[in-house]
């Protein structure tokens, strides 16, 4: 499988949504407007310059040579917006991996432990940061092995597509995305991040839209500088990609500090690598603090969105269609961050999640109670020791669940009235 890993070393060296380069690199849509704008009005007036020197009085001649420069000029932006169309069309369709690395390199990875001899049933994750960080699919993979066959691996495959920063209708993206890249999963577990549900979708901003999206977001009203971001990143697709497309080209002019995302991430499992085994009182102190001024207010006076219920919903009626079995789940929480939501709230939370039981059939895993305080980094994101023991309980309850739905389907056909 280090075929995949290869395919990241070579397109997703430049990770533009970590927090290190987004610091960096801060350039808002209209100052890259500008210096677009800056640019162009540079090289007209380097060619008026050229075309019409000082203290020159041929002003026949200087008129010709000025509809050349023009035309030629003219021609070259037209030519240069072409090409600018075409590689965005190219990468947008064909190599996903460099506009949106999670996704794309995931995707790779997918296609790879899909092409193994032996069919498993793919069980994918979408969920949050929580889930992201939190699930760990690499930590299955030794327990699946046969002890007749080292080689050979039983049992499903999961794999983590999940991701910061989602809510339902990232997830719906998401699937769609795959869908339409050939990928069908047997299974899909949708983490039920309670913040994401009470904004509505125009209030959410979706990082690293494609065009491929736009059927699903012109139904909703996402926010504008979401294809604000868009339009930077196409305009600006050299400067903000030139790592990946230089690693394309010739890897070997790489800088080693280029490629240091790949100690970031294990496509195998498509899980975040870099988890703390500890923290200290300060740390975890500040960290939690943090995430109250993040998440309490909104969770004091949690009223589910109307959007994020019908992206949800949407998300859950794909599911059925394409005959994908469902499996909601609460990521683990900390004794604090559960004190944050009022009993009103944890009621009417509740209620949502019984109901969408009872329409949809699909299980619910309630995960919130299930790891000690000391394991959260800052009382929601789990550290290496409490994700290791919450994938392992996760993947045995998704298991559980998936065979007494199993059964009990078998039993309706067996005994339909």
């Amino acid at each position: 499988m280090r075929s995949s890993n290869i395919y990241y070393d070579k397109f997703g060296l430049s990770w533009q949504e970590t927090g290190l380069s987004l610091a960096r690199k801060r350039y808002s849509t209209l100052e890259s407007a500008a210096t677009l704008v800056r640019a162009v009005a540079w090289i007209i007036a380097l060619a008026e310059e050229v075309v019409y020197p000082s203290g020159d009085n041929h002003s026949g001649m200087q008129r010709r040579h000025s509809f050349r420069w023009r035309a030629v000029l003219a021609w070259g932006l037209v030519w240069m917006a072409l090409g600018q169309v075409s590689i965005v069309i190219f990468l947008e369709w064909q190599h996903p991996e460099f506009l949106d690395p999670k996704y794309g390199c995931r995707l790779l990875a997918l296609r790879a432990l899909r092409k193994e001899p032996e069919r498993r049933t793919l069980l994918l994750v979408l969920g949050s940061s929580r889930a992201e960080q939190g699930f760990r699919p690499s930590l299955l993979m030794s327990g699946q092995r046969q002890p007749a066959d080292a080689g050979r691996l039983s049992g499903p495959l999961f794999y983590n597509m999940a991701r910061g920063g989602s809510s339902p209708l990232l997830y719906l993206l998401t699937l769609h995305r795959l869908l339409a890249d050939g990928i069908h999963p047997d299974g899909l577990l949708i983490e039920i991040f309670p913040p994401a549900l009470v904004e509505n979708e125009e209030s959410a901003l979706i990082y690293k839209p494609t065009l491929r999206d736009w059927p699903v977001l012109r139904r909703y009203p996402v926010k504008g500088r979401t294809w604000a971001l868009w339009l930077q990143d196409r305009l600006l697709l050299w400067h903000k990609y030139r790592s990946g497309l230089l690693a394309w080209v010739a890897p070997q002019w790489l800088l080693p500090q280029a490629r240091w995302g790949e100690n970031l991430w294990d496509y195998r499992g498509g899980e975040w690598r870099v988890l703390g085994d500890k923290v200290s009182v300060a740390e975890r102190r500040r960290l939690t603090n943090d995430a109250r001024r993040r998440y309490a207010s909104s969770l004091q006076h949690l009223r589910i969105a109307d959007d994020a219920d019908r992206a949800l919903r949407e998300l859950l009626d794909t599911c059925r269609t394409q005959r994908i079995a469902v499996v909601l789940f609460l990521m683990p929480e900390s004794s604090e961050f559960r004190g944050w939501y009022p009993p009103e709230v944890r009621l009417r939370l509740s209620h949502y999640l019984a109901a969408l039981q009872c329409e949809y059939g699909t299980p619910l895993i309630d995960a919130r109670c299930w790891i000690a305080d000391w394991d959260f980094a800052d009382g929601h994101h789990l550290l290496s020791w409490g994700a290791a023991a919450f994938t392992r309980r996760f993947a045995k309850e998704v298991l559980f669940v998936l065979d007494q739905r199993i059964l009990a389907c078998q039993r309706r056909c067996h005994n339909p009235y």
